[in-house]
């Protein structure tokens, strides 16, 4: 709590242990050899990592591996500096509470920080890609019984097979207590987000009142809108977040998946919320042009699904374009994120929610909204 307001972070990631696999991967499974891929250095040493199984999924077969495996945060000094108490407990959940006592954060959402790409390939095999799902999701559990009233985890999903998704999305919710899925907006299988193969899903979601988190990476070798434009990291990620994110709002609008299913609520997160106002005007001026209207399927205008509650996105809390989204889109759909330990805010840790309080054109009322009512809300903690 800060000046009297309850805060919670609604998208905050883990550093999952180098030996995840090894302990929580099925035994059947692990014939597979699956290992932490190189860029994820943290908690092992690059060497100790066969570079001949590194891959930016983990999983990468010996003849299509990178010669030499990414680095890691941990080569910056200043990731090392702002999370050193946290390094030197391997970011284990008493680290992790710590430093939500340091932010003043009373309730935070963990997001994974290997599943941003673990099980993000075309050709994993789908029993695999569930049995690692489950792993997660089983270690992830048991890192938020520390403090689970404070601590609430977002499942990872096999989305190779819509049933296998399914079956552990309804064990993640009912069993372990998880509050969403972690959903990049990527293609799985040539497969939209609209998809109608994930219709099972959604309804599963409806049902259990499980939300979609929609969560960008950071990958060169996954189909995105900018892929074969950028070649550093600088416009790789400068790019695949709002666009992926942008790409994936159109898709659910314009598929009429938020009709098809009333009940069903989705978050864009990790991407910033100042292109918001932009796309949605842009939509709905071709949403109202009958020349462009055509192939549009949604019963709403695009920028309803986000007034009638259907959508969320999330902020971080420097944003100057947040009080010209309370205008022009309301203030019942923002959510702040601090998006920990990752690079994107670090520079502010531990006061990464500093700039809502800073900023004097945000009201009383839009800043409870952003801190605490709206992630109420879109989670259903409430219920």
């Amino acid at each position: 709590m800060r000046n009297d307001l309850k805060i919670i972070d609604c998208d905050r990631h883990v550093m999952e242990p180098a030996d995840i696999w090894d302990k929580y991967l099925e035994p059947a499974y692990r014939h597979h050899n699956v290992k932490m891929p190189g860029w994820y250095s943290f908690g092992t040493t690059i060497d100790s990592v066969p570079s001949s199984r590194v891959g930016t999924a983990g999983i990468v077969p010996i003849e299509t591996s990178p010669a030499t495996p990414h680095v890691g945060m941990d080569r910056y000094p200043m990731w090392r500096s702002k999370f050193k108490e946290s390094i030197y407990r391997r970011f284990d959940n008493v680290a992790y509470v710590n430093d939500l006592d340091r932010e003043d954060v009373d309730m935070a959402v963990l997001f994974t920080s290997i599943g941003l790409y673990a099980t993000y390939r075309d050709d994993i095999d789908p029993g695999l890609a569930a049995a690692m799902a489950r792993a997660y999701n089983n270690w992830l559990h048991d890192y938020c019984s520390l403090d689970p009233a404070r601590m609430k985890g977002v499942c990872l999903l096999p989305f190779h097979d819509v049933k296998m998704a399914q079956q552990e999305l309804r064990r993640a919710a009912t069993e372990l207590g998880m509050v969403g899925i972690f959903w990049r907006p990527n293609p799985v299988l040539g497969r939209r987000v609209s998809d109608g193969a994930y219709d099972p899903l959604f309804a599963t979601c409806e049902e259990l009142g499980m939300p979609m988190c929609s969560h960008e990476g950071q990958q060169e070798l996954l189909p995105y809108f900018a892929r074969g434009r950028n070649n550093n990291q600088f416009t790789r990620h400068a790019t695949c977040h709002p666009m992926e994110q942008m790409g994936s709002f159109l898709a659910l609008a314009s598929d009429g998946v938020f009709d098809r299913f009333p009940k069903f609520r989705v978050a864009f997160l990790e991407s910033g919320s100042g292109w918001l106002p932009y796309w949605l005007e842009r939509l709905d001026v071709m949403h109202d042009n009958p020349i462009f209207r055509d192939g549009y399927q949604g019963k709403e205008r695009p920028s309803e699904y986000f007034r009638m509650g259907r959508c969320y996105i999330s902020c971080e809390s420097r944003e100057e374009t947040i009080p010209l989204l309370s205008r022009l889109v309301g203030e019942d759909c923002l959510m702040w994120a601090s998006d920990y330990p990752h690079p994107d805010d670090m520079e502010h840790f531990p006061n990464t929610v500093g700039g809502l309080f800073e900023n004097q054109r945000i009201s009383e009322e839009f800043r409870r909204k952003i801190l605490w009512d709206n992630p109420m809300r879109f989670y259903q903690f409430e219920a």
